[in-house]
């Protein structure tokens, strides 16, 4: 082999030459012609290679709950051509063999289970250079196409966990992204416990075939003490934590949950109990971050009746394409005493949506219906508003945020009057002159005297500032993205009364309007 490495990923050239190897592919006695960099001295190597380990590198927590700091893997895709170690590890034997001597470059893993899987050699090598250090492993697919099955997906995978199974006490991150939900393990019944050092668990496909014809297996509860984050589609959750509630106790440690891809089939087919779900993430004590993702929930109110359970240790909140409105209208009535610093909501329906918990930044995504953004604004007490490629911000949008929805001889109520940062990311209907009309008027109340109109949200606990809906002028306002053009003297009286102000408005014809942090000019890239 010669020492390029093509676009194919690391991990699927490092698994083409462990097969070479072991069909002796290397061991031809013909000339060959060598690189230079081959001949090194392996003292030589190992200091380059360590070089580039360092660089992949970062120190970071043992985990959420410990103080000691050990070395870990920064973020690089899995499928990265440059990923360390399969990219120097695939440029020849000797390279590969001098890499195999150093256990820490082998405990970051990448499987491909496609119609070019990593081979399972490959798998075995690195497992064995690995010993007996801490891995994170993720198993993937090279190639994701919604309209193409893949029926060996399924055994291709099985085949990987057999292998794995042996050292699960040992891995740290276990992320599992596949094109079927059949392919995924049931959750933690046919993964061995127990996973000591477990804490990031990731089992997500592309799409939900429905239910499982497979036999459960009849292993016990998985125990992962230290586990953190737990990333699973619906039919994962609806086989593990549903059927078998007495797990969450072993898993006391999520702070992150991350729910997805729940599609049953058929007119009559039943959607995930969203009482159940509510419920069951309500006993891990320290769940912080909550994310719905393309789930069909059965809301059956009636199973609501009554309920005592809350999630009142929750910070973040992510709904995303959610079909149905009274999914996030009952998540905020659970979450009432809540106090959220973040909520995104993207392409989801809030039709019947009103009233939302306290969240300080609130950011909608995909959203259409700027009626809907008006019935919860009205009622949100935040300090930071992003509107990310949203049809219903237009000038209309604007023209009801300028005005008061209360007003008498003695004080005037605007919505969202705790909101200080606004962002405008691809919004292009409306005009710069709405909005600077909406920021005049902003800062009209802010500077006009306010009697103190109560928030009745607010609490005994809360600052000063929140226990009074007092209008506060706009501080911070960034337009970027797909908007409109600014004319100059907009521009120039919005930098005047904005502290931080800045626009990078794409136009259709490809052009950029551009007005920097602390400039009045407006230019046009």
């Amino acid at each position: 082999m010669d020492g390029s490495i093509s676009q194919e990923s690391a991990v699927s050239a490092f698994s083409t030459a462990i097969v070479a190897r072991s069909c002796s592919l290397f061991l031809d006695s013909g000339p060959k012609t060598r690189a230079p960099a081959t001949d090194l001295p392996t003292e030589i190597l190992l200091r380059i290679f360590r070089l580039v380990y360092a660089e992949n590198i970062s120190l970071q927590r043992e985990s959420f709950y410990s103080d000691v700091v050990c070395e870990d893997w920064t973020h690089e895709e899995p499928l990265s051509p440059t990923l360390f170690p399969f990219a120097v590890a695939a440029v020849c034997s000797r390279w590969c063999d001098v890499a195999a001597t150093i256990p820490e470059f082998w405990t970051r893993m990448t499987v491909t289970v496609d119609k070019s899987p990593t081979d399972i050699s490959a798998i075995r090598a690195c497992l064995r250079w690995s010993r007996s250090l801490p891995l994170d492993i993720t198993v993937t697919r090279s190639v994701i196409d919604h309209n193409i099955p893949d029926e060996v997906e399924c055994q291709r995978a099985q085949n990987v966990r057999a292998l794995l199974r042996p050292h699960l006490n040992r891995i740290r991150r276990l992320h599992i992204s596949v094109l079927h939900s059949a392919t995924l393990p049931f959750l933690f019944t046919n993964l061995d416990g127990p996973a000591k050092l477990l804490q990031s668990l990731k089992l997500a496909s592309a799409i939900d075939d429905g239910d499982s014809t497979r036999t459960r297996p009849s292993r016990g509860f998985l125990v992962a003490p230290v586990l953190d984050t737990l990333d699973i589609g619906g039919r994962c959750l609806q086989d593990g934590l549903l059927q078998k509630p007495a797990q969450t106790a072993l898993m006391s440690k999520i702070t992150s949950v991350n729910i997805s891809r729940y599609r049953p089939s058929g007119a009559n087919a039943e959607g995930l109990s969203l009482w159940q779900t509510l419920r069951t993430l309500s006993q891990l004590p320290v769940l912080d971050d909550l994310t719905l993702c393309d789930v069909h929930f059965d809301t059956n109110q009636n199973a609501l009746v009554g309920a005592t359970f809350s999630l009142s240790r929750l910070q973040t909140l992510a709904f995303e394409k959610l079909d149905n409105s009274h999914i996030l209208k009952i998540v905020f009535a659970v979450l009432i005493t809540a106090r959220l610093s973040s909520t995104i909501i993207t392409d989801c329906k809030v039709n019947n949506l009103g009233r939302i918990c306290f969240t300080d930044y609130l950011t909608f995504e995909n959203m259409d219906v700027s009626k809907n953004f008006i019935n919860m604004l009205r009622h949100w007490n935040g300090s930071s508003l992003t509107l990310d490629n949203c049809a219903g911000v237009d000038d209309g949008f604007f023209d009801v945020m300028t005005r008061p929805f209360k007003s008498t001889s003695e004080d005037e109520c605007y919505i969202a009057p705790r909101m200080t940062k606004l962002r405008l990311l691809n919004c292009d209907r409306f005009t710069a002159p709405a909005l600077k009309r909406f920021i005049q008027a902003r800062v009209r109340a802010a500077s006009a005297p306010q009697w103190g109109f109560l928030n009745p949200q607010a609490t005994e606990s809360d600052e000063e500032d929140m226990l009074t809906m007092n209008t506060k002028a706009i501080g911070w306002l960034d337009v970027r993205g797909r908007g409109p053009v600014i004319p100059k003297a907009d521009a120039a009286w919005l930098s005047e009364h904005v502290g931080m102000f800045s626009w990078d408005a794409l136009q259709p014809d490809g052009k950029r309007c551009v007005v920097e942090y602390y400039s009045t000019k407006v230019v046009v890239k």
